[in-house]
């Protein structure tokens, strides 16, 4: 089920939109595309790529504003380089190219405008996501307004200077004290980021993480789960001990990420492996 828009999130959009109506009448249409697009019997006989192109088609011209729709998604916190919009956005790139391939520049996204069958054939491989997206359905619906308040927290944190950084790890002890820097990407994929976030830091325990998704994927879960457990063990992170199983309690206390990584390519010599992990620890980046 669709989430209902907030007033902040319509007055974003008409601002995207260049929509001259009420935010009344703006937010019916937004509401109105989202129905039709999650019931396909609503539709009639138009795909939810014809839907998407009326939302963003120009005025008395058969052409729409990619430009728009990308900035759309931008305002919900997809990014351009999300792996489940690579299709469209290649798709545009070539699309642009042929157009501008005799100048000696492209033109800047947010003007791209596309005939109907470019539109449709640009979105088709990512309308998934898109109508996701269009529909409010995406984890967090009021993103402009979840931003907005994550950099009051962000701000207000900045000033903070107290403790010092770890010292009984020589990277980590390298660590800047002043850098501050946030994050986020939601379970959908909506990303934000303040400050100092592409400043490279040493991963320590995160790397939990990240070895337990490789060894699950590679593995799978139930045989990872062999050896370690999936429930809090109540102990400091270093305690050594095992569950009623005679297991590590879990894949985040040292005891069991020590067991998951012994898991991954254990076949391998040492250094393939970790030349493995580093891979795709890397790609996620």
């Amino acid at each position: 089920m669709k989430s209902v828009l907030s007033s902040a999130t319509v007055n974003h959009l008409s601002k995207i939109l260049d929509i001259k109506s009420s935010a009344n009448n703006l937010n019916t249409m937004l509401n109105e595309t989202a129905i039709r697009l999650s019931d396909a019997f609503s539709r009639e006989d138009k795909s939810e790529e014809d839907l998407i192109y009326e939302l963003f088609k120009l005025p008395n011209k058969n052409e729409a504003s990619i430009g728009k729709l990308i900035s759309v998604l931008k305002s919900y916190g997809l990014r351009e380089d999300d792996p489940r919009l690579l299709p469209m956005m290649d798709m545009i790139w070539k699309i642009e190219f042929e157009k501008e391939e005799k100048c000696m520049e492209m033109k800047d996204p947010k003007t791209w405008k596309l005939s109907e069958a470019d539109f449709r054939l640009s979105i088709g491989g990512s309308i998934e996501i898109i109508s996701q997206t269009l529909q409010n359905n995406l984890i967090i619906p009021s993103w402009t307004q979840f931003c907005s308040r994550i950099k009051e927290i962000f701000d207000s944190c900045k000033d903070i200077h107290e403790g010092k950084v770890a010292d009984y790890i020589p990277q980590m002890a390298k660590a800047d004290p002043n850098a501050w820097g946030i994050s986020i990407c939601t379970v959908d994929g909506q990303r934000m980021s303040l400050g100092n976030s592409k400043t490279p830091f040493c991963i320590q325990s995160v790397s939990k993480a990240f070895n337990y998704a490789i060894a699950s994927s590679d593995l799978g879960a139930d045989l990872v789960h062999q050896y370690v457990g999936q429930e809090p063990s109540g102990r400091l992170f270093n305690d050594i001990c095992l569950d009623s199983k005679n297991l590590p309690h879990n894949p985040c206390v040292n005891a069991g990420a020590i067991i998951v990584t012994s898991l991954i390519k254990n076949t391998q010599t040492m250094a393939d492996r970790y030349d493995y992990v580093s891979s795709i620890i890397t790609r996620v980046k």
